[in-house]
């Protein structure tokens, strides 16, 4: 949860022009300061301005660009807590107290136990009996229970939906086109590859603008002529083409409907004196090659903050549609093509270098826009006239193989019969063999996820291993590693697990963060299950576990410092924190929909391992905790519309792979996320958790999850040497610090201490952690970030990066953690036990 904060840099607005500008410029702005050179060796000036340094780039003579973009390049902190997440303990809390004398066992060489009574440890996988399962089956489609007092009005309003949709319609929160009805409704909503934004007057436009940046227009920083840099962004505010329309003015609107997981419908209204029934409406929809307009009773108007150059008419590609190619000052093609019913014509005329015109009003004309590089008019010819207007996602999963398909809903005809849509290297990677024939020679550029390609489909289909085995006991992806334990150690881990599971619990678990609470609860669920599982500790087991079950109860039954309220504006578990306090950042952002997914996994899987123990002894603890475990699930990660009480998927983008942290609060740059480890610990939990209630889909469905992570995460976030899709200047930091939709951020919320920065892509060290951060890449970080920093510190991050070494050296970690020296006081986060990580590190092969 990694709350925000902190690199203060200042805010930098870039303005591209022309050569031809340069002297006017020169001599209408102070500028002395100097020259430096940008990665792309453009000359950029330096001024002072009241707010901080301003910086005008000024483009070669060789181009003839005319952009103007602003670069943020200070850290966003709006609706981010600065603080660091590391768990601190009070003495009293960490206290020992008296445990019952059967606790206390000695383990002789005859009792050596392997990895395989593990395992047995673990209980089946409710899948093994299912030949094939729905992924998407609904976990339950009742309404939360009354435990969760029920908030009418979210103080944060979801401005631009009427009333009935809020009513009636789960708003996603965490996805990619909130901007849209937060603060002033003016910031972009990144629908990869490109991003539109309510233009609400500037440069004299009103409309949805449009924009598309390139490779070449990103910003390195702060110096950009490091390797690694520290970050890289895309500058907004590019405006190449807007939809607009002659009657569009300051007082027209704007509102939404139909909000799904992959969509939402933008309507744009004009003013009431220019009559009724004049509108604008667009799909914006994740994939679309095209930006699609249908505009009712309007004459159309498409301007450029660019400029533009040229218009010239095209020859159709068929009946009833007319195609323009505008050529933009920058050099760019774009292309706008109009379907358009019989009876109807439809003409542009490029009235100045801002602005073209249709030269009439037009009813039900689709319009679709694209940016068209060199060599690739045809296959947009082939695609024009057909249009998405939502997608679902389905899957299924057969044994270890899982299956799931994007399905985009269409109207329209063109001359392919098929949507052009583009995919993210991730997805190209992980579709099925018959989706490579469906590709086309068109790429574009994304803002932070290197190039799309564009296909040729109806829908994408992703196939992947899942990771079935991997359930409660240590794993790993190091061949030919495996659990030895010895008596030596079984000793070590029954001193140190007696010692940990005999502190105040109660105490370090009663916190007034469900993050926080979360990370306690879970902690003391690993030395339960370690208690279990490895030591074979009857009494010790069930004295952990009564110890837990108590304190899991405070929040099972929502009687917790700030309890849970069920939010019926956009449908979901908040904390009620901030409702109580009038602050928007209580409890890390939860009532704001922040990081939901980092705090529930850890009460997920914390009910998991008790579930899993308690059924195990004759217990009916699952039976009677799982509709509210089911309801943390169902706010994070409802798989199905058939459950209208949650949005699908809040957290989780099945199209690009992982989760987006952040929720209600406007950001110039987007989502983000800053904890890749947090994200894929809140599948592995769900994954669990549907093994311990025999839910078959949730279980598979959170296995599929992390296998889509693992690939997205090592494409994006978790930078081996080889990776070709990050920025190669940028790819030595290992991680992408803080993933934006529009920036890479090598940095943190809550400081830019380098511990900080990588290990907040480590915590929590679980068995799934193997699956996705894989041996090279670990060691590859090791080597170049860690080494000899981690002998260094004297904090818990210390106890993180040392037991991440497990990943790749569990030898070298085991032999760091079982030593006699170390400093549990000092070197452990609060949320994690020694008892764990010497059992996660002999359990891969650390004695072996």
């Amino acid at each position: 949860m990694y709350c925000q904060a902190i690199r203060t840099r200042s805010s930098v607005m870039l303005v591209i022009i022309g050569f031809w500008l340069i002297i006017s410029f020169a001599h209408a702005l102070p500028v002395a300061v100097g020259t430096v050179e940008n990665h792309d060796q453009t000359a950029v000036a330096t001024s002072t301005g009241k707010s901080g340094p301003v910086q005008y780039l000024i483009s070669t003579p060789a181009s003839s660009s005319s952009s103007l973009g602003t670069i943020a390049s200070e850290l966003e902190t709006a609706g981010r807590v600065t603080t660091d997440p590391m768990l601190t303990i009070a003495p009293a809390a960490a206290a020992t107290t008296s445990v019952p004398a059967t606790v206390f066992t000695t383990y002789t060489a005859g009792q050596q136990q392997q990895q395989q009574q593990q395992q047995q440890q673990d209980g089946l996988d409710s899948v093994q009996a299912v030949s094939t399962i729905d992924l998407f089956k609904p976990i339950a489609t009742t309404a939360p229970s009354q435990h969760f007092p029920r908030l009418l009005n979210h103080p944060q309003s979801p401005t631009g939906f009427s009333a009935a949709i809020v009513k009636q319609s789960p708003i996603p929160t965490n996805n990619f086109y909130s901007n849209l009805f937060l603060g002033t409704r003016s910031q972009p909503a990144y629908v990869y590859p490109y991003s539109v934004w309510w233009n609400q007057g500037v440069g004299g436009d009103y409309g949805l603008a449009i924009s598309h940046t390139s490779a070449s227009q990103r910003v390195f920083g702060p110096n950009a002529n490091a390797n690694p840099v520290e970050y890289y962004i895309n500058p907004t505010g590019i405006r190449s083409l807007s939809f607009s329309a002659a009657e569009f003015d300051s007082g027209m609107t704007t509102t939404l409907t139909d909000p799904q997981q992959f969509s939402v419908n933008i309507i744009m209204t004009a003013a009431a004196k220019h009559g009724n029934g004049k509108s604008l409406q667009v799909p914006l929809v994740e994939g679309s090659a095209f930006l699609t307009g249908i505009y009712y009773n309007l004459q159309p108007r498409f301007s450029s903050l660019v400029g533009f150059r040229s218009l010239a008419k095209k020859s159709s590609p068929r009946a009833g549609v007319v195609k323009y190619l505008a050529t933009l000052n920058d050099g760019n093609v774009w292309a706008i093509y109009a379907t358009v019913p019989s009876g109807q014509s439809f003409s542009l005329i490029l009235k100045n270098s801002a602005l073209i015109q249709a030269s009439t009003q037009v009813r039900n004309v689709v319009v679709q826009i694209a940016q068209v590089p060199s060599g690739t008019e045809a296959i947009y010819d082939a695609h024009a006239g057909k249009f998405s207007v939502g997608a679902t996602v389905s899957g299924t999963a057969v044994g270890n193989v899982g299956t799931a398909q994007i399905l985009w809903s269409t109207k329209g005809a063109n001359n392919a019969n098929k949507l052009l849509l583009f995919a993210l290297a991730h997805h190209s990677a992980s579709f099925q063999p018959f989706m490579k024939s469906r590709a086309t020679l068109l790429k574009l550029d994304s803002p932070t996820k290197g190039i799309m390609t564009a296909y040729s489909t109806n829908n994408f289909v992703f196939q992947e291993n899942l990771p079935m085995d991997i359930k409660f006991a240590p794993w790993t992806s190091i061949s030919g590693k495996s659990a030895k334990y010895s008596a030596s150690f079984l000793n070590l881990l029954s001193k140190t697990a007696i010692s940990e599971a005999s502190q105040d619990m109660d105490l370090q678990t009663n916190s007034d963060s469900m993050y926080s609470a979360g990370k306690a609860l879970d902690k003391f669920a690993y030395i339960c299950y370690t208690s279990h599982a490895i030591l074979q500790n009857k009494a010790l087991t069930k004295y952990c576990l009564d110890k837990l079950k108590i304190s899991f109860a405070r929040f099972a039954n929502n009687t917790q410092v700030y309890p849970l309220y069920y939010d019926q504006t956009y449908k979901g578990l908040i904390s009620s924190g901030a409702i109580l306090t009038g602050n928007s950042l209580a409890d890390y952002g939860n009532s704001y929909y922040n990081d939901h997914h980092f705090h529930y996994g850890y009460h997920i899987h914390a009910a998991a391992v008790i579930g899993l123990i308690d059924t195990a002894l004759g217990g009916k603890w699952v039976n009677q905790n799982k509709d509210y475990v089911n309801s943390l699930v169902r706010d994070i990660a409802n798989p199905s519309s058939a459950d209208s009480f949650y949005p699908v998927s809040r957290s989780f983008s099945w199209f690009h792979g992982h989760s987006w942290a952040k929720g209600l609060f406007e950001s110039a740059d987007g989502k983000d996320q800053e904890s890749s480890s947090e994200d894929y610990n809140h599948a592995y939990a769900i994954k669990l958790w549907g093994q311990v209630i025999g839910d078959s889909s949730m279980e598979a469905r959170g296995a599929m999850m992390l296998a889509l992570m693992r690939r997205s995460m090592n494409s994006y976030i978790l930078m081996a040497s080889d990776n070709t899709i990050q920025p190669s200047n940028f790819i030595n930091n290992k991680v992408a610090g803080i993933i934006f939709e529009n920036k890479c951020d090598h940095t943190t919320y809550f400081g830019t201490n380098l511990e900080y920065i990588q290990g907040i892509h480590m915590i929590p060290i679980t068995p799934a952690s193997s699956f996705v951060r894989q041996p090279t890449f670990v060691q590859q970080e090791w080597n170049s970030k860690l080494k000899n920093l981690a002998p260094s510190l004297s904090s818990g991050w210390k106890g993180i990066l040392y037991a991440n070494l497990a990943l790749f050296d569990p030898s070298a970690a085991l032999k760091f953690f079982a030593s006699s020296s170390f400093n549990s006081a000092a070197w452990l986060d609060g949320g994690a036990s020694l008892t764990w990580y010497l059992a996660y590190a002999a359990g891969v092969g650390g004695t072996s």
